[in-house]
């Protein structure tokens, strides 16, 4: 069975559960985190392996995001240690929808290992999906060698954009497009928000922002619109997937739940000849994963099993 390798960062959501935001919230819950390490449970939790790679933080909250990795029977091989932990501030408002506020730690001190290369095969998945390694550190040089070694290694590269406005400033915001045209370049799967994907091409039609978003390469392109469903494009087929309805309480991960869903269910396939009926097929049923990833509070806490996905279908 292959293996589904995502980088990136784990860290620590405090989140505010009283529905009243950041700035007036009086109520925090801690909760395991990051976008990468979200997917990776979300992969293991759909029954396939997966691995994360980054630094944890040598404290008591790194502590405990190993121990949650290993309750979720995710590889750490390629894990690092050291430093402090870093924290997102989750601010929830009553519709469900959320604010961040980041404290970074560590997870911009991984640093790429030449080991790392006797690892991976051309049956594996790599997906970058950090919402930090563009900020610089030691993880954004990684992040470019990886996809490097992807590129050789004939992996399939899965990326997902992660932006953050109260991350990436008016400074850092042309860096940002561009890394992530170069990924984009490269990738078998892209995952964008609606905003995202208007962003990066600077188109004000979302029709138009996909098909540059294949022009730049990328051959199956997602696009997520919440309650609405799914925009899924791939070899000149285009349509929306519906989602199911929910009761929205958190819908921290939701996104990335949906990414470790249809990168689970694409390595069943064995091959990369796709039909869009089969990707539509797959994109139906992690649109579900999302939606019921949004029912609960947390990101990892709120992923549902692969039983639980089926009976919605």
């Amino acid at each position: 069975m292959s293996k589904i390798y995502c980088i990136g960062e784990l860290l620590i959501d405090m989140v505010c559960i009283d529905g009243k935001g950041l700035k007036n919230g009086d109520k925090f819950e801690k909760k395991a985190g990051g976008a990468p390490a979200n997917v990776a449970c979300t992969i293991s939790k759909m029954g396939k392996r997966a691995s994360f790679i980054g630094q944890i933080g040598k404290d008591y909250f790194g502590e405990y995001l190993g121990e949650v990795l290993d309750e979720y029977s995710i590889d750490k091989s390629l894990c690092t240690y050291g430093g402090n932990t870093t924290i997102a501030l989750v601010g929830i408002d009553e519709s469900g929808e959320r604010n961040f506020n980041f404290i970074r730690g560590c997870d911009g001190d991984y640093k790429y290992n030449n080991i790392i290369s006797n690892y991976f095969t051309n049956e594996d998945i790599l997906h970058f999906g950090s919402a930090t390694a563009f900020l610089g550190g030691e993880l954004k040089e990684t992040y470019f060698k990886l996809l490097d070694l992807a590129i050789r290694s004939n992996m399939f590269i899965s990326f997902d954009p992660n932006y953050r406005d109260s991350l990436i400033s008016e400074e850092l915001l042309q860096q940002f497009v561009e890394n992530c045209i170069h990924f984009i370049s490269k990738s078998d799967f892209v995952k964008m928000s609606e905003e995202e994907v208007l962003l990066i091409t600077k188109e004000s039609n979302i029709e138009l922002a996909i098909k540059k978003i294949h022009s730049l390469g990328a051959k199956i392109v997602t696009v997520t619109l919440g309650s609405k469903g799914t925009i899924l494009s791939y070899n000149n087929e285009i349509s929306i997937v519906n989602s199911i309805k929910i009761n929205q309480v958190d819908s921290t991960g939701a996104g990335d739940s949906f990414v470790g869903a249809m990168l689970s269910f694409i390595s069943e396939l064995k091959h990369r000849n796709y039909s869009y009926y089969e990707l539509k097929k797959i994109c139906k049923k992690a649109n579900i994963v999302g939606a019921i990833t949004c029912t609960k509070y947390g990101a990892m806490d709120s992923i549902p099993n692969l039983e639980e996905v089926n009976k919605l279908i």
